[in-house]
């Protein structure tokens, strides 16, 4: 299935993208299926990196420019920033800049966390930042963080995470630090609004499906109407599936 109606999407949804190991792909993704019937814009209250034009039809990045384009009618992905940075990031939108936007758009999809492109990380107390207006808060793990060693080269914000995961740096990430990370209330879904959906992804062949559904089934089990949704996939193969 695809992404939007595991989501349950409705118009006028504000989505908030948190975590590490694919955010800004499946932003970028989920604008893609919503693309030629909606108007969608994506943006950030963080920072990332100015995208390929494949990935957007209309670009702002200067707060002056916002309303030439929320006013035009036709249906696209629209990318919003404040500026470029030197390092050809764009530098999000704060909270109340964003929600004066809201009005314009079918869906806004944004991305509320930073991870400097590593598989897993912790949370300072100042992240992620997540606008008071979302509907859903997905929370973005990756399968592929399992294994790999606790250590700055794999984690962003390695001491937090150790903190929250109860490791040590160089031990092995395991399915009982991935289950602690969802869980902690500093953890994953840290400040998280709306409906909380977890997506596993990279689950790119069938080692990562067993591994990914039995991570799924642990965190189930010790649920409590914590997680209210959780969807497993591969964003790269474009294939997920909710698990029940």
């Amino acid at each position: 299935m695809n992404l939007k109606d595991l989501l349950n999407l409705k118009k006028g949804d504000v989505i908030s993208i948190v975590g590490a190991g694919g955010k800004t792909t499946f932003m970028y993704s989920l604008a893609e299926e919503l693309r030629g019937e909606n108007k969608v814009l994506v943006t950030t209250t963080t920072k990332i990196y100015m995208p390929h034009n494949k990935y957007y039809d209309f670009v702002a990045i200067n707060k002056n420019n916002f309303n030439k384009y929320n006013y035009e009618k036709a249906n696209g992905v629209y990318l919003y920033g404040s500026h470029l940075n030197e390092e050809n990031k764009i530098i999000g939108l704060d909270t109340e800049l964003l929600k004066a936007q809201l009005p314009y758009f079918d869906y806004v999809l944004v991305e509320a966390d930073g991870s400097k492109r590593k598989s897993i990380k912790g949370w300072k107390d100042d992240e992620p930042v997540i606008s008071k207006d979302t509907h859903k808060t997905i929370g973005i793990l990756s399968i592929d963080a399992l294994g790999k060693k606790v250590n700055t080269e794999n984690i962003h914000r390695l001491c937090e995470f150790e903190s929250i995961t109860n490791s040590k740096e160089n031990e092995i990430i395991t399915e009982k630090q991935l289950t602690s990370l969802v869980f902690h209330n500093k953890g994953l879904f840290k400040d998280a609004i709306g409906e909380k959906v977890l997506f596993i992804n990279k689950v790119d062949g069938k080692n990562e499906l067993i591994l990914a559904k039995r991570l799924a089934a642990n965190i189930l089990e010790n649920n409590y109407n914590y997680v209210d949704k959780i969807i497993i996939g591969s964003l790269k193969n474009k294939q997920c599936q909710l698990v029940t």
